[in-house]
This record gives C-alpha cells, sequence and structure tokens, in this order.
C-alpha cells in the first residue's frame, strides 16, 4: 500500500503550519489560500504560527476544500509515484496515460495503420522515446490532458490513441480532439464509444469551453465521427482540412 500525505491549511491551526509545508524534497503541497500564492507558483507565507516566514513552492494549489476530490488525490498520486493516470473506464475500455514502456506497444498499433494516408508515423525509437518523456513532462505534468492510451478491458490490448491536444486556430490557443484506431478495431465503435468519454471530460474536468475536430476533408469515417459527436463545420478546405466545432 502507498501512502500520500495532504496538507490542508485552515484557519486555527497556526502551529501546526510548519508540519504542513515542511515534508522534505519531491512532496506535494496544497494549501487553500490563493493569496499566499505568487506568479510563479512561489508559495509565501508571512508567518507559519513560530514567528518566522515560509518562502517556498507548491506543485499543486487548491482554494475551496470541494475541490479536493477523488480525481485530485488520485491526480497527485500518480504524479509522485510517476504512475501513468488512469482518465476513465467506459463499458469496454480503460483510457489513461501513457509511458515510455508502452513505447513498443504504440509501435505495434501503428504499423497496422502504415498504408493510412491520415496517419503521421512515430520517429525512430530514441527520438520517440526522448519526445515522449518530455510530452508527459509537459503535457499531461502541465495542462493534465494530451493524447491518451486505449485499452482492452478484457485482454489489455492497445487498441486506440485519443485525447486532446493544443492547436492554434485563428491565432488562438484551442483545444483539439485526435484519435487513431487499430486497424484490426476499426468498424467496431471504438472511437464513438471513447471520444464520447473524452468529450465529458474535457468540460467536467478540465474547464473547457470548446472543442475542435481537424480532419483531412477527404476523411469521410472522421467528418462522420464529428457530426455524430454534435460538432458543426467551422471552416472549410482550409488547405485540404475541415475544422469543426463545438461549444461545451
Amino acid at each position: 500500500m502507498k501512502l500520500l500525505s495532504i496538507a490542508i491549511p485552515c484557519y486555527n491551526s497556526e502551529k501546526y503550519m510548519r508540519k504542513c509545508i515542511d515534508m522534505g524534497e519531491g512532496r506535494k503541497i496544497i494549501i487553500n489560500d490563493k493569496d499566499m500564492l505568487k506568479p510563479d507558483g512561489t508559495l509565501e507565507i508571512s508567518d507559519i504560527g513560530l514567528g518566522e516566514a515560509y518562502l517556498g513552492k507548491a506543485s499543486y494549489v487548491v482554494y475551496d476544500e470541494e475541490d479536493i476530490d477523488d480525481d485530485l488525490l488520485k491526480l497527485v498520486c500518480a504524479r509522485k509515484y510517476n504512475e501513468p493516470l488512469v482518465i476513465a473506464r467506459t463499458e469496454r475500455f480503460i483510457i489513461r496515460e501513457m509511458t515510455v514502456g508502452d513505447l513498443p506497444h504504440l509501435y505495434e498499433l501503428y504499423q497496422t495503420l502504415s498504408d493510412c494516408p491520415y496517419v503521421e508515423p512515430l520517429y525512430e525509437y530514441e527520438d520517440e522515446k526522448a519526445f515522449t518523456i518530455k510530452y508527459i513532462e509537459n503535457m499531461y505534468g502541465f495542462f493534465g490532458y494530451g493524447l491518451w492510451l486505449v485499452f482492452d478491458k478484457k485482454t489489455g490490448e492497445l487498441v486506440a490513441r485519443a485525447g486532446v491536444e493544443n492547436r492554434s486556430i485563428d491565432g488562438q490557443n484551442c483545444q483539439e480532439l485526435g484519435y487513431l484506431v487499430k486497424k484490426s478495431w476499426q468498424g467496431k465503435h471504438v472511437a464513438w464509444e471513447v471520444m464520447n468519454h473524452i468529450v465529458d471530460i474535457a468540460k467536467d474536468r478540465f474547464g473547457l469551453e470548446e472543442l475542435y475536430i481537424c480532419t483531412v476533408k477527404t476523411n469521410i469515417p472522421s467528418i462522420q465521427l464529428a457530426l455524430k459527436l454534435g460538432f458543426t463545420l467551422y471552416a472549410g478546405d482550409i488547405d485540404g482540412m475541415n475544422i469543426y466545432r463545438k461549444k461545451l
């Protein structure tokens, strides 16, 4: 069993403040006073109850105790122990973050799509490994979302890759849905089942207000999925791409 310590400083508990924030290198701090947090992430507390000031870093900051829910606890625990976070479970699949250890299976998935003109190939292994390490750190670590992996619940087989990515549209940073499905699983409604959940997650967990789908205008299955998910055409035939948008 893994133990996770969470500190929640509150009124009339000044004498316990040092124990709450001095937890050692690599530990996570959760504190619910936004006035203590500077723009650079530095946590400044003028008096921790012992006539001393504290200046440090907070990995997580929440402003209301109601924000400390199961999703947050799972996130903190996953980051603490460098484990992939399970994003969701659908009827047939598990959606979770990827790890470097998943790369061999990811190459197998992409190999089944080698003749698909809409799928960009992966890098050479060492380059893809370096990219994945940075991706996990920067996308998952900073934004919380990204492209995730989709596994069959029964067999553990990697069947798809799907998620939310950042994309510049009309000069603005927007969030785009993306997915690809292993060839042997195409035609089995994988994308519909998974993307339905991801749309809900984008709204409810990440607070996104709109999503985009960008697809080659000849990719009829992707266009049909976008429309089925409630997206409408935002811009057509932009360098051969159609852009669809959905307000959440």
